[in-house]
């Protein structure tokens, strides 16, 4: 383990996630205190199953401007990016995952804000991922790896657009996007690695809704954020792969 790299990238985290920290507060808000910011949806229609909405009458001025709390956003980044350079090689890859990681931390952490997954960052996590997989693909000829980066990304994404038509608002096309990205980095590690990140996240999913109703504080007709249960059950997966594929 090369501990210079993980310090680096641990110490780049903590000043990614504290300039990222002015996207996400503006980005944190309530439908329609920021237009444009948001992929044109109903904040509820791309909601995962959960928690996290307004109580019944409250309107836009209920949802005020929010965020993580302090330290939050940057100890997250650092956190990741720091286990990502711990575990995952070559460089090319780590550069892809940390690119990913940098996207989908700010996006959980909106996404638990205000149940919206916006453009703005899920069409860069992918644009960014499958660019720099490109490039390690190129770099090691590793081909028919990026082809099953490329189907997993889409089969995906595929699925969770199957689950959201049928599910009738408990899934959007912001969670949707948001498979393409995950399912392109954790199928790059092979099919059950994407299986699993998958499995992972509805795992941690139900674990939390299940605790929420043991505490009395969920209600059928209320939402949480799944995002952030998405994005770590995929990288769960992508440490778990990288420490097998590095032993």
């Amino acid at each position: 383990m090369n501990w210079l790299l993980v310090a680096a990238l641990a110490a780049a985290g903590l000043v990614i996630g504290w300039c990222l920290r002015p996207l996400v507060f503006r980005l944190a808000t309530s439908a329609g205190e920021a237009p444009g910011a948001a992929e044109s949806r109903p904040a509820v229609a791309e909601s995962p199953p959960g928690v996290a909405g307004s109580p019944p009458g409250a309107g836009p001025s209920r949802r005020a401007r929010t965020g993580p709390p302090p330290l939050a956003l940057e100890l997250s980044t650092a956190i990741l990016l720091g286990g990502l350079a711990a575990r995952v090689h070559p460089g090319l890859v780590l550069a892809a995952a940390c690119w990913l990681a940098v996207c989908t931390v700010a996006l959980a952490w909106i996404d638990i804000a205000t149940l919206r997954l916006p453009d703005v960052l899920t069409a860069p996590a992918y644009a960014g991922t499958v660019v720099l997989l490109l490039a390690a693909a190129a770099a090691s000829g590793q081909w028919p790896v990026l082809l099953r980066a490329l189907l997993g990304g889409v089969a995906l994404a595929g699925a969770y657009l199957s689950l959201a038509l049928i599910s009738r608002g408990a899934l959007g096309l912001g969670d949707v996007k948001l498979a393409a990205s995950l399912g392109t980095l954790t199928a790059w590690y092979g099919w059950p690695e994407l299986v699993a990140g998958v499995l992972a996240g509805f795992l941690l999913g139900g674990i939390y809704g299940a605790a929420l109703l043991v505490r009395q504080r969920a209600a059928s007709q209320r939402r949480i954020a799944f995002g952030p249960f998405m994005v770590a059950g995929a990288f769960l997966a992508v440490l778990a792969a990288a420490a097998v594929t590095a032993s």
